[in-house]
């Protein structure tokens, strides 16, 4: 992972549950926490073989390591905000990769 390739400050959306209402729905809260980021936009091999399991997979964001984000949470690069589809660990605690898909709609 290249560090000098970090070049924009994005924002993780961390959701956490914090208990449940009446009716047994889970109520929750965000967090929002600016870090820096190396964004890839997929190319049409990878954004092709990613529809097969993710219609709208669209880029990739490569991270600091962090064990606190989670496919349930969001980040927001620029006016995007995207899910976070897959969470994977790269080297030994050095980085992490974002699998990511641009909310419809937004």
């Amino acid at each position: 992972m290249r560090h000098g390739a970090m070049d924009r400050l994005i924002t993780l959306r961390i959701r956490t549950v914090t208990g449940q209402d009446e009716y047994g729905e889970e109520t929750e809260t965000w967090t929002n926490v600016c870090v820096w980021a190396d964004r890839r936009d997929l190319r049409g091999q990878e954004r092709f073989m990613a529809q097969q399991q993710l219609a709208t997979l669209t880029a990739k964001f490569f991270v600091h390591y962090r064990e606190d984000i989670t496919p349930h949470d969001q980040l927001v690069d620029g006016e995007n905000t995207y899910d976070i589809h897959a969470v994977r660990e790269i080297g030994r605690r050095e980085g992490l990769e974002l699998l990511s898909a641009h909310r419809q709609g937004e």
